[in-house]
């Protein structure tokens, strides 16, 4: 792409999806795992129900930003909630 100058403007980078939700990638864990099954998903009950990971807690905030879907595959913290 070039300027109004007719000098070279490179590229940017693309822009890395922040997210404040999983601890890690969701499937970089255990096959056939999801956030349902993990130790780390707690819930919030306010008007309604919110599913936030516990290892990311230092991100929560009160928006969606933060949430976790409950069928989100696995990421590689995943820990069984029947581990004892």
């Amino acid at each position: 792409m070039q300027s109004l100058f007719g000098d070279e403007i490179p590229n940017a980078p693309a822009r890395k999806r922040d997210d404040r939700a999983h601890a890690a990638r969701p499937g970089t864990g255990p096959a056939g795992m999801f956030c349902r099954d993990c130790l780390h998903r707690h819930t919030i009950k306010l008007a309604k129900s919110y599913q936030k990971c516990a290892l990311m807690r230092h991100c929560w905030s009160g928006g969606r930003a933060t949430d976790i879907l409950c069928k989100d595959a696995a990421c590689k913290y995943f820990t069984p909630q029947n581990a004892d």
